[in-house]
């Protein structure tokens, strides 16, 4: 048995599948056999069960000695560019011609002659001696996605090479700034249907910019389903290529006025007291408002297609451009006809043109239609930040619907009998099962990593700052295969040079920061690779002072918050109401529950010592308002890049937007207790923000 263990660990690192890692609590955990065959299988080893395991060891050492070159090459700025060749040792005499196609279609032509090149591993396949050489390319390449072709003697190969900066875009070295964050269906106003849209978004803009800040944050405005399995959670986008509908302003689209059907459905009596009923609840219900702006949505199509007004060349035009866009409505109407499960679709639904726009069904005119208007509003907002020297910190999630229109459309590079996850830690005792499919490592590089990217620059076409959800996942990610516990999960590994190297090229091109979520477990490579590619940290004020650090070292390369979406308020932190509700929900025992509060009035002491020797406040232990205005403006006097303020955070709120591991009906639905009329209003929170201005210019910037 130890044998076979042995060849079992073998073909897993063969795979990148790692046997073991290192828990929060420092102890290692080893998978089980049973674990590792269930993740070979979806990866697409060829085997079944134990007994199979040598065979596939030769099969894969064969598949990998059998590809000339691997997929992907990176080189960065002031380097040659260097390949390894594996070949035939017969071919050793043989001189190779190779052509590298520039990004913008300029051709270079070279010969390498192989038995002028280093032999740096050698192997026998089959009974055929290989050899592996490296090649280098003359002269330095211009930044982009370039493509390489060898021409040798029994075959072509060709490789994807990205030519990028070491470092992402980085910011004025002396650049403080800070911003306020939002989900943005949290806010809301007296124009808004009852959650917030991009009017709003753009009004919370204006707010910040007049008080001193820069940016405003929300999560992922990504298309979504809302359907009651998953929920209206924003992590488990329906695309990572289009924007959510749900948020379009309806009072601010053109055809509005010139459309009798959605004026009368606007005046109609019920449809007002629907809408109000909307409004006057202190939780977002999706499903009813997408009802009635799908109503009002519907009835500007049909006058849309029906009219042709003078901007429908301009829609025209977008689709054309956006090829996507007529297959993804179509998908879309396809699903609600048939249901989300595509995997349950009749084979005549499956049969979807990406040139559908001529023969679209009303459902798929909808979906484009409300594209293009999403597409309109959000580059409307973002010219109008730019135009404050302000902009938008978005959030790209690791996730996507496993139901998704691109799982749909890219099968091959997901590795869909898996999901994505995370193993057990304090909290989750059980580890945590994330049900969306994980990209597969080896085939999102055949690809040459075309999703990725695309997914990034859909992102920078809105975001001046992005944050990169769960950042560890381009080094390793945890798997939970069918039929596995997510407590018995593996690690599976991916080339974190080619992710780093993609993003610091298309942040450098779009002019935008990058906010890598460093939180949780963080293998010891993934800090430096951040540090070295110019990747901003997560500093969270609230994680720091659990973890007894008090705030003494906060990195300037950083977003820093006090919390995140997924955390209690500051409020609730402080007034210990975390803990208690936990318990409540049955996440911490009593025992956990009683630990946990020593530990925090622990904290708590030594905290409020620290901020009285800085002079930042006298009696805070019963004054939770006094304490929270001293942490951040100890943060904000900080040379921390970005200080990110929880909007919700300047009223004292003490409910969560989310609590993971739970399903309650509240996560992601709550509206925020002030109004933004209100907000504009409260002169104590907008003096606080002018104070926060004060402090992030008075600090002396050094790194």
């Amino acid at each position: 048995m130890h044998a076979e263990l042995t060849q079992l660990h073998t073909l897993a690192n063969l795979y990148g599948i790692r046997t073991a890692y290192l828990d929060m609590t420092n102890q290692t955990r080893s998978a089980s056999a049973e674990s590792l065959l269930a993740a070979l299988k979806s990866l697409g080893a060829p085997l079944a069960n134990l007994a199979d395991v040598s065979s596939a060891i030769k099969e894969k050492r064969r598949q990998q000695w059998l590809q000339p070159l691997e997929p992907v090459n990176v080189v960065t700025e002031n380097e040659i560019l260097t390949v390894n060749l594996k070949l035939a040792a017969s071919d050793l005499n043989a001189t190779v011609k190779a052509t590298l196609t520039l990004e913008d279609g300029l051709k270079h032509e070279f010969l390498w002659r192989i038995e002028e090149s280093s032999i740096i591993h050698s192997l026998s396949i089959d009974g055929k001696p290989y050899v592996s050489v490296r090649l280098y390319l003359p002269g330095m390449l211009p930044m982009g996605y370039h493509r390489l072709v060898l021409e040798l003697p029994e075959q072509n190969a060709e490789a994807l090479v990205i030519s990028s900066p070491l470092k992402a875009f980085q910011p004025p070295s002396d650049q403080k700034l800070w911003g306020l964050f939002a989900p943005l269906y949290a806010l809301h106003s007296n124009q808004s249907w009852g959650a917030g849209d991009f009017s709003d978004l753009d009004e919370l803009l204006r707010l910040t910019f007049k008080q001193g800040g820069r940016f405003v944050g929300t999560l992922p405005l990504l298309a979504g389903f809302f359907d009651k399995d998953f929920g209206p959670g924003p992590y488990l986008p329906a695309s990572r290529f289009f924007w959510n509908e749900f948020y379009l302003d309806l009072q601010t689209i053109p055809e509005l006025a010139a459309c009798p059907q959605a004026l009368t459905l606007l005046n109609n009596t019920d449809f007002q007291k629907n809408l109000n009923e909307l409004r006057s609840s202190n939780h977002v219900n999706y499903e009813q408002q997408l009802k009635l702006k799908r109503q009002v949505l519907e009835a500007l199509t049909d006058c849309f297609f029906k009219e042709k007004p003078p901007r429908f060349g301009e829609f025209a035009n977008f689709v054309k451009k956006n090829p996507r866009l007529a297959e993804y409505a179509a998908f879309r109407e396809a699903g609600e006809k048939y249901g989300i499960n595509w995997n349950r679709w009749p084979e005549k639904a499956l049969n979807i043109h990406p040139d559908a726009f001529d023969n679209a069904g009303s459902a798929a005119r909808y979906f484009m239609y409300t594209q293009w208007l999403t597409e309109m509003q959000l580059a409307n907002l973002t010219r109008k930040a730019g135009e404050m020297n302000s902009y938008l910190y978005l959030d790209m999630p690791v996730g996507i619907h496993p139901y998704s229109y691109d799982v749909w459309k890219e099968p091959d590079i997901f590795a869909r009998e898996a999901s994505a996850g995370a193993p057990p830690d304090p909290v989750f005792t059980n580890g945590q099962n994330w049900d969306f499919p994980p990209l597969h490592p080896e085939n999102i590089r055949r690809q040459g990593y075309r999703y990725f990217i695309d997914g990034l620059r859909k992102q920078f076409s809105a975001a001046g700052m992005l944050r990169i959800d769960h950042l560890m996942n381009f080094h390793r990610l945890y798997w939970i295969p069918q039929g596995i516990p997510a407590a018995e999960g593996v690690y599976v590994n991916y080339k974190a040079d080619e992710f780093y190297s993609i993003l610091a090229l298309e942040s450098l091109r779009h002019h935008s920061v990058i906010v890598g979520e460093d939180l949780g477990m963080v293998p010891p490579e993934v800090r430096p690779m951040m540090e070295k590619h110019g990747i901003f940290r997560t500093f969270v004020g609230q994680y720091e002072l659990i973890a007894e650090n008090q705030l003494g070292n906060i990195p300037v390369q950083a977003a820093a918050a006090l919390n995140t979406h997924d955390m209690f308020p500051f409020a609730a932190f402080w007034q210990e109401q975390d803990i208690l509700e936990r318990q409540k929900m049955k996440l911490l025992n009593p025992d956990e529950a009683s630990k946990e509060l020593e530990q925090r009035r622990q904290v708590k002491k030594t905290l409020i010592s620290i901020l009285q020797y800085r002079g930042l406040s006298n009696d805070l232990e019963q004054d939770t308002e006094a304490t929270l205005k001293a942490i951040l403006c100890l943060l904000a006097a900080s040379p921390v890049y970005a200080l990110v303020l929880n909007l919700e955070d300047l009223w004292l709120e003490t409910k969560p937007q989310n609590v993971p591991g739970t399903f309650r009906k509240q996560n992601w639905t709550r509206k925020t207790a002030l109004s933004l009329e209100k907000l504009q209003k409260n002169k104590d929170i907008n003096q606080f923000l002018s104070e926060i201005t004060h402090l992030r210019k008075g600090v002396n910037h050094t790194k």
